[in-house]
């Protein structure tokens, strides 16, 4: 829910480039890194969602469209869906990318698309 506070808070952000949301969680450390809007947290003494250490994959999903981006290193994928285009996502003009499925193997990205 993340993606959809971000969205909402930068003007420059959508939900299709969605590897620019990525790349802003890396940076701010935090999977969610504004408070209060649409991202419910837990109150505990520690705080989950802070990224301690640099990974070598960030996965990410939610907004049904299929994304691959190196970030320093990094691969950042957000997976896509099996379904196709809701009513919800048309009021928002979202185009989801259904049946494509990121593969990372040894090191090399690969996509593959099923229809």
């Amino acid at each position: 829910m993340s993606y959809d506070d971000l969205v909402m808070a930068v003007k420059e952000f959508t939900h299709e480039r969605n590897d620019l949301l990525m790349e802003e969680l890396l940076q701010k450390r935090h999977l969610a890194p504004i408070y209060g809007e649409r991202t419910p947290l837990a109150s505990e003494l520690e705080d989950y969602l802070v990224i301690d250490e640099v990974p070598d994959v960030f996965h990410t999903g939610h907004v049904h469209i299929n994304t691959y981006r190196r970030f320093k290193g990094i691969h950042m994928i957000n997976s896509g869906t099996f379904q196709t285009q809701t009513e919800f996502q048309k009021i928002y003009n979202i185009e989801p990318t259904p049946a494509e499925v990121p593969v990372l193997h040894k090191g090399k990205y690969k996509h593959f698309k099923f229809l």
